[in-house]
Parts: C-alpha cells; sequence; structure tokens
C-alpha cells in the first residue's frame, strides 16, 4: 500500500512540474493562448483524454514539447482508468454486486480453498445448488462457476452485505493453521455467524454459534459409522498409532462397547505412546488382569514379529499418519503374511487398488462437520434426562465434557439399536427403525434387561475413564471423581436402573 501511494504522489508531483514549466515556457510568446496555471490544467487534460478542442495550444518549441509528453500520456491515463474500472469490477464491485442480489440464498464462506474446502464446497453445490460460496482471492482458484465467488471480506462486513442477517450465512474455517482458524471462527461467532472450524484446540466456554472438531475426530467418527463391528469380528489390529491412530483407537473403545459376554481385543503397533499417556486409568482397565471385559495391549516390536495374531485377526487397521508409510505396510502384509481379516488402510486420497479410507470426500461432509444429525439427537437425550432433574442445565450451559458425554451416548445408539433387532450391519436407524428397537425393548423381562444396562453403565463409565475419572464416595468434578465408578454387579438396585433410561429413550428419539 505504501509503495502504491509513493508511484501516486510521485506522478503528481512529475504532473504540476509539467504544468509549471509549460506556463512559464508560454508566457514569454505574445501569440501564446496559455497565460495561467488553470489554463495549463486544461489544456492538459483536453490532450490527455484525447478530446482535443483546440481552443489552447501552445506555440513556443518548449510548450509543444511539453505539450507533446501529454499526448503521449494518453495512452497510460486510458488504458489506466480502464485497468482500474476493471480492477474494481471484478476485484470489488462484482462479488458484492452478486452478494446483494443473492441476499435470499445461502451464503457459505471459507478461509482456504483447498482440498478439504473443494469437498465440502463440492457437496453444498450438490445438494443446495443456489448456494453461494465464497472463497478468499488468494491461493489457486480451483473451483469455478457462477455460484464461486471470491473476495477478501471479513464477517462484520458479510453481515452489512446481507443486511445485518447471520442466519443464511455459515462459515467454515478449514485451513491447515489450525490456530488461525480458531481465532477466524471465533470473531465471525461473536458477529452471530454459525463458525464450522477445524481445529484441535477445546474449551469450556465459547461463542455461541462456534464448533470445533479436529480432522482426526471426523475420520475415526466417519470409519466407525461406515464400518461398525459385526459380531463374528473380536480381534482388531491397528498399525500406526499416532494422531489418526489414536483418534481411531478412542473412537472404537467408546462406540463398541457390547453385551458383558461378547469381548474385543485391540492390538496396537507403532504406538506413540501419547493414549498410554494421556489415558492412563482406562489404559490400566483394559490391560491384563484389567477391570473391563475388553482388552489392549501396545507393542513395542515391530508388526512383522507377530504373525500368528495377524492370521487369527478379524481386522486390521493401517493407520499411521503417512500415506506412503501405510502403502508400503499394506503391501508387505499383502505381500508376504497370510490373514483372513478384512484390512482398511488410512489414504488422504482414495485409491481403486487398495480398501482405503479417510479421503477428505468420506470425512469432510456436512454430515460430519455441521454433526447436525448426532448434535440434535445429542440434545434431545439431553433434554429427555433433564426432565427428571430438579434443577436441569440447558444444552447451552454445560461444560464442554458433559456435552461431549452426551455425543458419546449419541453415537452409540446405532450399537444399541443393532443389538435389539440383531441387525450386524446397521449404520443409520431412521424413525421406524428405533421405534422397533424401543418395542423390543419395552416387550424385555426385568432379568433380560440386566444385559442391557450394564452394557450401557460400562459404555458410560469407559467415557469417564477415558477422562480418568475414578471411583470416590463423594462426587467432586473439579477433582474427577465420581462414586458410580465402579463394576455393574457392585451399584445398588437403584443405580443399575438409572441406566435403562438410555433404552427407554429410543422411541423418543424420532419426537424431533
Amino acid at each position: 500500500m505504501k509503495k502504491h501511494w509513493k508511484i501516486i504522489l510521485s506522478a503528481a508531483a512529475v504532473y504540476v512540474l509539467l504544468l509549471v514549466l509549460l506556463v512559464a515556457a508560454e508566457s514569454g510568446s505574445p501569440e501564446a493562448s496559455i497565460h495561467s496555471f488553470w489554463d495549463a490544467v486544461w489544456f492538459s487534460l483536453i490532450t490527455m483524454t484525447t478530446v482535443g478542442y483546440g481552443d489552447l495550444s501552445p506555440v513556443t518549441a518548449a510548450g509543444r514539447l511539453i505539450g507533446l509528453i501529454f499526448a503521449l500520456c494518453s495512452i497510460g491515463v486510458l488504458s489506466a482508468m480502464v485497468g482500474l474500472f476493471l480492477r474494481l469490477l471484478g476485484g470489488k464491485m462484482m462479488p458484492r454486486l452478486q452478494l446483494r442480489l443473492g441476499g435470499k440464498r445461502r451464503w457459505v464462506l471459507f478461509n482456504e480453498e483447498n482440498e478439504d474446502s473443494l469437498a465440502l464446497a463440492k457437496e453444498f453445490l450438490r445438494t443446495e445448488p443456489d448456494t453461494l460460496l465464497i472463497f478468499p482471492k488468494s491461493g489457486e482458484a480451483q473451483l469455478q462457476g457462477r455460484n464461486v465467488i471470491r473476495m477478501d471480506v471479513d464477517a462484520e462486513e458479510l453481515l452489512r452485505l446481507r443486511r445485518t442477517d447471520p442466519e443464511g450465512i455459515r462459515g467454515f474455517f478449514l485451513a491447515e493453521d489450525g490456530w488461525r482458524n480458531a481465532r477466524e471462527a471465533t470473531l465471525a461467532a461473536e458477529q452471530g455467524i454459525a463458525a464450522f472450524c477445524m481445529s484441535r484446540e477445546t474449551a469450556d466456554t465459547m461463542p455461541e454459534g462456534l464448533h470445533l472438531f479436529s480432522r482426526n475426530d471426523l475420520l475415526s467418527r466417519c470409519y466407525w459409522k461406515e464400518h461398525p463391528l459385526r459380531k463374528d469380528e473380536s480381534c482388531v489390529v491397528i498399525i500406526g498409532c499416532e494422531e489418526a491412530g489414536n483418534a481411531l483407537l478412542q473412537r472404537a473403545l467408546l462406540t463398541n462397547v457390547f453385551e458383558a459376554d461378547r469381548k474385543v481385543e485391540y492390538h496396537v503397533f507403532a504406538s506413540d505412546g501419547a493414549f498410554e499417556k494421556d489415558h492412563p486409568l482406562l489404559t490400566a482397565d483394559l490391560g491384563t488382569g484389567g477391570t473391563d471385559g475388553d482388552s489392549l495391549r501396545f507393542y513395542q516390536e515391530s508388526w512383522e514379529t507377530q504373525a500368528e495374531l495377524l492370521q487369527r485377526a478379524d481386522r486390521i487397521l493401517i493407520c499411521h499418519d503417512s500415506d506412503e508409510k501405510n502403502l508400503s505396510v499394506y503391501n508387505s502384509l499383502r505381500a508376504w503374511f497370510p490373514t483372513g481379516a478384512t484390512v482398511h488402510v488410512r489414504l488422504s486420497l482414495r485409491s481403486a487398488l487398495v480398501p482405503s479410507f479417510g479421503c477428505s470426500e468420506e470425512i469432510i461432509t456436512r454430515e460430519f462437520v455441521e454433526r447436525d444429525a448426532v448434535n440434535d439427537r445429542a440434545q434431545l437425550m439431553h433434554r429427555i434426562y433433564s426432565m427428571g432433574s430438579s434443577k436441569p442445565v440447558p444444552w447451552e450451559k454445560l461444560s464442554e465434557f458433559l456435552r461431549q458425554s452426551n455425543i458419546a451416548a449419541a453415537d452409540h445408539v446405532p450399537v444399541k439399536v443393532r443389538f435389539l433387532l440383531d441387525d450386524d450391519i446397521l449404520t443409520d436407524p431412521d424413525p421406524e427403525t428405533l421405534r422397533k428397537a424401543s418395542e423390543c425393548f419395552r416387550k424385555m423381562s426385568g432379568e433380560a434387561r440386566r444385559p442391557l444396562l450394564e452394557m450401557e453403565h460400562r459404555r458410560w463409565m469407559r467415557f469417564y475413564r477415558l477422562y480418568n475419572w475414578e471411583y470416590d464416595p463423594v462426587r467432586n468434578d473439579g477433582m474427577r471423581h465420581h462414586p458410580m465408578i465402579l463394576p455393574f454387579e457392585k451399584l445398588s438396585m437403584k443405580e443399575q436402573q438409572k441406566d435403562a433410561y438410555a433404552w427407554d429413550i429410543l422411541g423418543r428419539l424420532t419426537e424431533e
């Protein structure tokens, strides 16, 4: 900007100097028609705009030389004016005019044009063709079309163009820099815009309308929704347990909670140690001699040393953070190790040659990014549960931990429905399916319900143990102590019956 001002000021100074020299050159001739500074200004403007009235003209040699300079400048001035107009029209005026004219359509703002934002933008164009997609001007323009607008605009200006109506605007902050996403999304949310931010940052207090998520969270939720663990699968091997692998393991332990006599064992290779450090209590529960029925074992040695385990595995997940490493492991596994396991490979780009998962088109979707269905179900479950409370807390006032607790409960709903309906492949139950499952539960006797209540208690306790809560007769949220972190059989009859609500409300989840 400073450089542009210097150029403008320098050009203005040269222009004034030429005008002064023109007046000085002409003032000595009796035949001159240019007598004053304003005569010189008039002559220069008429000459540079190629109007050429002829009422004023230089008569001296020096004056004509200066006039020639003005005449030659006319081409540059005209080009500059046309360029400035086109720049304003294409860079500022036209995008803003498009937004003004599209004031009744949905606006979707992206803070960067990359693989993730393009995947989401294309879904919007498929599902809502009238949506206006707003990308920043910087960067390579990869998506074209009449609904694509490129302009640099902040949330406040966007609201002014929308006439202060934030309801029709959604912002998706999907840049590689998570801190930048969090900063820009927070500003947008404070203006009343629904902001969906990909960042690993978390906070108990956030502006209303700010939704935080991580790419690996989407990856894990998508994978276990699309590939639920079947009844004939009890041995899961995870090769590569860095950020992506840790997220997949965490979601597996929270989602794959079944009846007590159905055991699942997890074997994890190439762990970075983060899971054991962050979740020591749950790791102990699932370790050798632990209290949880399922088992979890981490290996320091290479997966190639466990050929017998690979042979009896039911599912193998190859999920290093590096695509190149995952492909190398997959090729070695297929070439040298016999196994009947279902193998899935995490890849950023889909491959027809490899049973892959995790590309942007699969995980950066409205279903997982906006999470409206899961959040709506979680909020409804919270409202139903709160009806029996003397001091109900609205969803907006819940801590992030309690919100996640409700969301984890909502994620487990398909598992409950699959169990009740004996359906091994159901992924997303519709209202009719929920009603059928609820009817099955209501027909059960008290004794038949006991394994289901124990399943829900194990799921609830596993979530709390993940966050390092411990048993204590006196509840203390600050110290993460809870009196119900006990094996199901050690709970009182009244405490055991509390877990029935998670099954009772399946039919009521169709109310909204």
